[in-house]
């Protein structure tokens, strides 16, 4: 009797130590935080723009030619507009966010989190979004890199 006690309570202990969908999105939401605030083309874009909400066209327009208007300007202005996890190999939160840039625009982008790697995709848009690893890479290598995660992990 002792044993098979053990051994139900272990099988039920086994998926205790999977996170759930809710623990998943959160893990992914505070990767984006860290993500989007640490982006380096954030402090020139914050520095020109000075935490103004109102900007005058000659800002703007030294905005634009640093590329600022592909910058998320915060990650607490940045919500999810979906999420959807998926289980294969690995487990992967999937999906989208919408946040203003420095120009006052509305970005869109997808993402794709790995909680196993602790890694953070956010589709790339601009050349501004390669990373000192990616500069060798054209913007479009660097999207076809994306779509075809997207494809291996979030279907």
């Amino acid at each position: 009797m002792k044993a098979r006690g053990m051994m139900l309570l272990c099988l039920l202990l086994v998926g205790c130590d999977q996170p759930n969908d809710t623990q998943l999105r959160l893990d992914a939401s505070r990767q984006l935080q860290r993500t989007i605030d640490t982006n380096p083309l954030r402090v020139g874009c914050e520095k020109i723009a000075r935490g103004r909400e109102w900007l005058t066209q000659h800002t703007l327009h030294r905005l634009e030619a640093n590329g600022c208007e592909n910058v998320l300007r915060s990650a607490t202005e940045t919500n999810f507009t979906h999420s959807e996890t998926y289980r294969h190999a690995m487990t992967v939160v999937c999906g989208g966010i919408q946040g203003k840039s420095f120009t006052g625009t509305t970005l869109y982008r997808r993402f794709i989190y790995s909680s196993e790697e602790k890694a953070l995709v956010i589709e790339p848009m601009s050349d501004q979004d390669k990373t000192r690893f990616e500069g060798q890479k054209s913007l479009q290598q660097l999207q076809d890199d994306f779509n075809r995660q997207t494809t291996q992990y979030c279907q």
